[in-house]
C-alpha cells in the first residue's frame, strides 16, 4: 500500500540554465559536457555543503530543498559565484548562467518528489530571475534578514502564470565580494582581495549657464560637503535622532584619509538639511564650498525603526552617484552603531572611486594616489601588489608629505611580503612597510586608517602587543570601522585568545552587514571557532564565508572542522576540494613560521586544525 502524500515547510531552490536549447542546437556535446562539469564541480558539491536534497534535476534544471531559507540563500550565492568565475575565461556563447528561484513555503511530499504551492511559485521566482541571479519571495526575504554579506534589491510586485495572487521579488545583488587583506600570516603567503565592484554614475543634464560655467569648477579630488540630515518624521524625537545622525556620521567621515570633509560644525555659511531633490542646491552649495561632492540624508523614525536614505551628489552636474536605503532599530536616543558604520563605510569607498574617475591628469600626485589604491584593492598576486607599491612611490616623489600615500605604500608593502617565500627581499619589504606606517603616522597622528595599516604591519612583524595598541588607537579615532575591528580580532586570535576574536568578528559583522570584508570576517570567525573547539559554529561560519569566492584556506578549515565533529565523510570531501584547488598543500607548511607564533595559538593549532586535517586524511 502506498503510503499518503505529507505536507512540510520546506525552503525550495529552483535552477535553470539560460539560453540552454539555444546553446545546445550549437554546440550540444560541448554544452552537456560543461553542465556536467559544472554539476559535479560547482553546483552538487554546494548543495551537500549546505545540507540540500536535489529532488529532480531534467538536463538543463534542478529543484532542490533545503531545511533552512538561510543555506538555500547562502547555497544560491555560493553557486552564481563560483560560476560568474568559471565563466570568465568562456566566450558568451559557452557560459553556463543559471537563473535560481527561491521560495520558503508548504510542500507536499509524495514518495522522493514534492509539489505545491511553494515549488509553483520558486518556479515562477527562477523564471524572472537574470541570467547568473537570484530571485527569492518575501517570506525567504523575512527569513534571511539578518543574513551579513547578503545585500537584496525590492524588485515589486509581479503577477505570474497560474498564481492567482501577486508575488512580492526581492533580487540578490552579486556584486560585491569580499576581501581577505588581512589574513593570518600563513607559510603559503594565501591572502586575498576580492575585486571591488564598479559604480554606475547616472548622468544628468545640467542647465546651459552651468554647462558654460564647469570648466572653471575645479575643486580638490575628494572634497564633500555633508549636509544637514533631514528629519522626515515629523516628530520632536525624529529632530534629536536626526542631530544625533549628523553629529556621528561626520566624525566617522573626517576620518576618510586624503579627504576635505565639510559639516555643519566647520562650514563658512548655514547648510539646509535635504529635504527634497538636491541636484541644484548641491551645485550651488558645491560652488559655494569648493567641494566636489554631496552628501544628503533624510531620516524617518518610526517608532523603534529607522530608516535612512542617503545620496552622494556630483557637485558640478547633480548627477547621483550613489545612493542606498536602510533600516535599523534603536533604543532610546541612540543611534546604532552598524547604521554609521554602513554608511560611512559606503560613502568612504564611493567617494574614492568617483574621484579616481574623474578625469585624469598627469603627474597629478593625488591622480596617482588614487590610482595605486585602486590597483591594491584589486590585487591578488605578489606581482600585483608590488604593480600597486611602485605606483604609491611614484606619487609620493611628486608629493612626499601624503600620509595616504604612505600609509597605501605600506599596505601594498606588507601584502606583498605576505605572498612572498620567506628570504631576505621579503623581509625587506616588511621593513620598509614598517617604516612606511611609522612615516605615515608622524604624518597624521589623529587619523583611523594610518593607525590601522600600523596595526596590519606590527602584526606582520609579531609584534602583537603594539599592534593592539595601534588598533585601539584607531578604533578610538573611528568607531564605526568594521575593518579596523575585524583587525583588533586578528590580533586577537593570534594572542591565543580566540573567544575574544570571535566577539570582535561579530561586532565587525555588525558594523556593516554589506561590507566587502563581510567574507574574510567569516572565514577568520571559522578559525577562531575552531581553535576553541565549537566545532558546528565553526563549521556554520566556514559555509557563510564561502559564499564569497572560496579559497582553498576556506576548504582547509571546513575539513578540519567536520573532522574534529566526527563527520568524516564530509571532512574528506572538503579536503578532496582544498586539494583540487592547491594540490601543493601539507600540513608542514602550517608550522613554518613557528617562531613568530604564541605557545597557546601553537597549542590550539596542533591540536584543532592539524589534528582535525590529520583525520581528514590530509597529506603531511
Amino acid at each position: 500500500m502506498t503510503a499518503a502524500p505529507v505536507r512540510r515547510l520546506a525552503a525550495i531552490l529552483i535552477a535553470d540554465v539560460a539560453g540552454y536549447s539555444r546553446m545546445m542546437e550549437g554546440d550540444e556535446a560541448g554544452t552537456h559536457a560543461r553542465l556536467r562539469e559544472a554539476r559535479s564541480e560547482v553546483t552538487d558539491p554546494a548543495i551537500a555543503r549546505h545540507g540540500g536534497r536535489i529532488v529532480r534535476t531534467a538536463g538543463d534544471g534542478m529543484l532542490v530543498e533545503f531545511a533552512s531559507a538561510i543555506e538555500a540563500l547562502s547555497c544560491a550565492v555560493e553557486m552564481q559565484r563560483e560560476m560568474a568565475e568559471r565563466n570568465r575565461s568562456l566566450a558568451p556563447e559557452s557560459r553556463i548562467d543559471y537563473r535560481i528561484g527561491l521560495n520558503i513555503g508548504d510542500i507536499l511530499i509524495d514518495g522522493s518528489d514534492v509539489a505545491g504551492d511553494g515549488v509553483n511559485v520558486a518556479a515562477r521566482l527562477e523564471s524572472l530571475a537574470a541570467p547568473g541571479g537570484i530571485a527569492l519571495s518575501r517570506a525567504v526575504r523575512e527569513q534571511v534578514r539578518q543574513v551579513v554579506g547578503v545585500q537584496l534589491a525590492d524588485a515589486g510586485h509581479h503577477r505570474v502564470k497560474n498564481i492567482s495572487r501577486l508575488i512580492r521579488v526581492y533580487t540578490v545583488q552579486l556584486d560585491g565580494v569580499a576581501r581577505r587583506r588581512h589574513a593570518l600570516p600563513m607559510p603559503s603567503r594565501r591572502v586575498r582581495l576580492a575585486a571591488l565592484a564598479l559604480i554606475s554614475v547616472v548622468a544628468a543634464a545640467g542647465a546651459a549657464w552651468w554647462a558654460a560655467h564647469a570648466r572653471a569648477f575645479d575643486p580638490p579630488p575628494q572634497s564633500l560637503v555633508l549636509l544637514p540630515v533631514a528629519n522626515l518624521s515629523g516628530a520632536a524625537a525624529g529632530d534629536a535622532l536626526a542631530s544625533m545622525l549628523n553629529a556621528q556620521l561626520a566624525t566617522a567621515l573626517t576620518q576618510l584619509s586624503g579627504a576635505t570633509v565639510i559639516t555643519g560644525a566647520n562650514a563658512p555659511r548655514n547648510l539646509a538639511p535635504a529635504t527634497g531633490p538636491r541636484a541644484a542646491d548641491a551645485r550651488e552649495v558645491g560652488r559655494d564650498l569648493n567641494v566636489r561632492y554631496a552628501v544628503a540624508v533624510q531620516l524617518v523614525a518610526a517608532g523603534e525603526m529607522l530608516r535612512v536614505a542617503a545620496q552622494l551628489i556630483a557637485t558640478d552636474n547633480g548627477a547621483q552617484l550613489w545612493s542606498d536605503q536602510l533600516e535599523a532599530t534603536h533604543h532610546g536616543a541612540e543611534i546604532p552603531l552598524d547604521l554609521i558604520g554602513r554608511l560611512a563605510d559606503a560613502l568612504r569607498l564611493q567617494v574614492r572611486r568617483a574621484a579616481f574617475a574623474q578625469p585624469q591628469r598627469a603627474g597629478d600626485p593625488v591622480t596617482l594616489t588614487l590610482r595605486a589604491m585602486a590597483e591594491l584593492d584589486a590585487a591578488e598576486t605578489r606581482a600585483a601588489y608590488s604593480g600597486a607599491r611602485a605606483t604609491f612611490e611614484r606619487a609620493l616623489q611628486l608629493q612626499p608629505d601624503s600620509p595616504l600615500a604612505w600609509s597605501g605604500l605600506a599596505q601594498a608593502a606588507a601584502l606583498e611580503y605576505d605572498r612572498s617565500p620567506s628570504s631576505g627581499a621579503a623581509q625587506r619589504l616588511l621593513s620598509g612597510a614598517e617604516a612606511a606606517s611609522l612615516r605615515a603616522i608622524n604624518l597624521a597622528p589623529d587619523n583611523a586608517e594610518v593607525w590601522e595599516t600600523r596595526a596590519l604591519v606590527l602584526r606582520y612583524l609579531g609584534q602583537n602587543d603594539a599592534a593592539a595598541e595601534a588598533i585601539n588607537r584607531s578604533l578610538h579615532l573611528n568607531p564605526y570601522s568594521s575593518d579596523a575591528e575585524g583587525q583588533r580580532g586578528l590580533i586577537l586570535l593570534a594572542t591565543g585568545r580566540a573567544d575574544d576574536a570571535v566577539a570582535a568578528f561579530d561586532r565587525a559583522l555588525a558594523l556593516n552587514p554589506s561590507s566587502t570584508s563581510v567574507g574574510a570576517h567569516l572565514n577568520h570567525r571559522c578559525r577562531a571557532q575552531l581553535y576553541l573547539g565549537r566545532y558546528r559554529a565553526a563549521i556554520e561560519s566556514c559555509q557563510r564565508g564561502m559564499a564569497f569566492v572560496p579559497e582553498w584556506p576556506d576548504y582547509m578549515l571546513l575539513a578540519a572542522a567536520y573532522a574534529q565533529a566526527g563527520d568524516l565523510a564530509q571532512a574528506r570531501s572538503a579536503a578532496a576540494e582544498m586539494l583540487k584547488r592547491e594540490p601543493a598543500f601539507r600540513i608542514v607548511w602550517l608550522t613554518e613560521d613557528d617562531a613568530a607564533a604564541a605557545p597557546l595559538v601553537r597549542a590550539q593549532r596542533d591540536k584543532q586544525l592539524i589534528g582535525g586535517l590529520r583525520k581528514a586524511g590530509a597529506p603531511e
